[in-house]
């Protein structure tokens, strides 16, 4: 099978290590990076030996690409999506997959249209601590879920320029949500969000989820002075504990009791369960993503997170 000629836009935080995946990766060939920076495409030029632009669309026109992954502004998102897919070029857009949702439905249309592939990168699909859960929920090892709670929060991240902390944070886990329980439309949907450091965009946000069964709830913020990532799964059977840094998770089996009084009065036992911990096979979530989307443009099967799903997040996000 022949070696793909990708690409990356922008090569901030995450863009570099896009670019150091994909030159790690033997199905590709790392053609090309672009970015406004001319002393960072310099390094990067030298370093993968690959061809800096500081120009997408020029970029984009000279290079004979099979993909292409866009690690830019937010803002920038639709405008450098929409033109590589006009082009005929398989894309990975980083989240959120656009600023509108307007945006993102031309997006996913331009994509069906010219017949390409259009990802969105929400990594946490990727974290096999995520995918631990997911096997444990589905192998009925919690029973029923009846709630699910997240918490990402950290500092300020200087880098983001044009996002607030609900499309930049909260979309991660509004679509683990919606993979962990299988809905992607809830029936109520109440966000508390404002600005505690921030003058121009909201720096934290509750954001509080019903679906037809499950009920969900996602806590961000950029104002804790250390770093969370969590997620939990309340169940009528058990409870898990999930890290998605440490990519650790804990099951608590419940062995519930009920006794009835010859008054007929119901008494309720829960008793305290010992922690199960459950193993993670350790693997980078960005290698596998880029990974499965390398092996989707091969294949020609559909991506794991499609247009939709990242359409899905993003709509609730700006539901506010």
């Amino acid at each position: 099978m022949k070696k793909l000629n990708i690409a990356v836009i922008g090569l901030g935080n995450m863009g570099r290590h896009h670019v150091r995946v994909y030159s790690e990766n033997p199905d590709v060939n790392l053609v090309a990076v672009c970015d406004s920076n001319p002393t960072l495409r310099a390094q990067f030029e030298e370093t993968y030996a690959v061809k800096g632009y500081s120009d997408y669309k020029l970029l984009i026109d000279e290079q004979n690409l099979d993909a292409l992954s866009i690690v830019a502004s937010t803002r920038l998102h639709y405008e450098m999506a929409k033109y590589a897919i006009e082009k005929g070029v398989n894309v990975l857009v980083e989240k959120p997959i656009a600023d509108t949702i307007e945006r993102a439905d031309d997006l996913i249309r331009l994509a069906k249209q010219h017949n390409v592939k259009l990802m969105v990168g929400h990594i946490e699909r990727f974290n096999p601590s995520v995918q631990v859960v997911d096997q444990l929920i589905k192998a009925g090892e919690v029973g029923r879920v009846v709630s699910i709670s997240t918490r990402r929060l950290g500092g300020f991240p200087g880098q983001i320029k044009d996002a607030n902390v609900l499309i930049d944070l909260a979309v991660h886990d509004i679509d683990i949500i919606h993979t962990l329980i299988g809905e992607s439309s809830p029936t109520q949907i109440l966000i508390n969000s404002g600005r505690a450091v921030a003058d121009d965009r909201d720096d934290y946000a509750d954001i509080l989820l019903r679906y037809s069964i499950v009920s969900a709830y996602v806590q961000v913020n950029w104002i804790t002075p250390n770093r969370i990532r969590t997620l939990t799964v309340t169940g009528n059977e058990g409870y898990i504990q999930m890290d998605y840094i440490a990519q650790t998770v804990t099951l608590f089996k419940s062995k519930v009791t009920k006794t009835v009084s010859l008054t007929g009065e119901v008494t309720i036992g829960l008793p305290v369960s010992e922690p199960i911990s459950i193993e993670v096979p350790k693997k980078e979530p960005l290698a596998s993503e880029l990974g499965h989307f390398i092996t989707c443009i091969q294949t020609n099967s559909s991506p794991l997170v499609t247009g939709e799903n990242g359409r899905d997040a993003l709509a609730i996000a700006l539901s506010r």
